[in-house]
């Protein structure tokens, strides 16, 4: 009687776990987020301030977190190159953190300006090397002392605007590619595609991209590729405008590109959205459930 009554409450405390798994990462199931700031992950010359610069990231994890294998979402900030702000996205990284990811949000190395060609590759050169740094800062750490528990084989990163775009160059260039061309000839100390923000050495895989009002210079940058994308695009966007595939292209022209190539995708048009509504929980709600459901159907077990 004894052991049948110890099983049935094993069963039960399994049936619990399965049902907090089936929860986690798709609905909140943590009440409390704790934010970290200023952590450094790397270091590098800006020709903007022609200084060194510290590269810090901001952290979100939830509070109580026992798992030690927790997925990674990083999420790069817009701001045209040019502007950042210490608080851009918070709201994102607490509401994802209560849904049980740990999320990293990035500073990078910001421009004087995009309106020349060398101008903007060189302002995409420094934020991609940036990302890059920031992935393989916690790929060290999972390989050094563990301290995030990150999961690498599950790590996603995305962001908006100037950060969309960075995080799909990130995800999806090719040193063949004639963007990279172009970013070779146009970026100041060019170092090579990962660049030389820090934490050399480490390789790693990248999970899937949320691409938030975010643009490409030329959508042959994207070619055969198992990384999966989600677009979310304000319809009333007149910054970047949805369905723009001239001067650049945006959300419309890259589905159909990966829609061409067989590559998996989802597109969410905004209805009378702006361009800054799909960066924040209160202009666009349905954003980060649809973001969650994205990342949580490719988590590998």
């Amino acid at each position: 009687m004894i052991r049948k009554l110890v099983f049935i409450f094993i069963l039960s405390l399994m049936a619990v776990n399965t049902v907090a798994d089936q929860q986690r990462y798709v609905n909140e199931v943590f009440e409390e987020v704790i934010r970290t700031s200023d952590i450094q992950y790397g270091q590098n010359d800006n020709d903007l301030s022609h200084q060194k610069e510290n590269l810090t990231f901001r952290l979100f994890e939830p509070k109580g977190d026992t798992n030690e294998a927790r997925v990674l979402l990083i999420l790069t900030p817009g701001g045209g190159f040019v502007n950042h702000d210490d608080h851009w996205m918070d709201d994102f990284g607490i509401a994802f953190a209560k849904a049980g990811y740990v999320v990293a949000i990035n500073r990078f190395r910001l421009s004087k300006s995009i309106d020349t060609d060398s101008n903007y590759y060189n302002a995409i050169y420094k934020a991609q090397s940036d990302q890059k740094a920031l992935i393989r800062f916690f790929i060290k750490d999972n390989e050094g002392k563990n301290k995030y528990r990150i999961d690498v084989n599950n790590i996603f990163i995305g962001g908006h605007s100037a950060g969309a775009t960075t995080s799909m160059f990130v995800a999806y260039a090719d040193p063949k590619d004639k963007i990279t061309e172009a970013i070779e000839k146009h970026a100041i100390n060019y170092a090579g595609l990962d660049g030389n923000s820090g934490n050399p050495g480490f390789s790693y895989t990248i999970r899937g991209v949320v691409n938030l009002s975010g643009i490409v210079s030329d959508p042959d940058m994207f070619k055969h590729s198992n990384v999966p994308l989600l677009s979310i695009h304000g319809e009333k966007d007149n910054i970047l405008r949805v369905d723009e595939n001239g001067l650049y292209h945006a959300a419309i022209s890259i589905q159909q590109r990966f829609n061409a190539l067989g590559m998996k995708n989802k597109l969410y048009i905004i209805d009378e959205a702006g361009h800054n509504d799909s960066a924040s929980t209160q202009l666009c709600p349905e954003c980060v459930p649809i973001i969650r459901r994205f990342m949580a159907v490719n988590i590998v077990k």
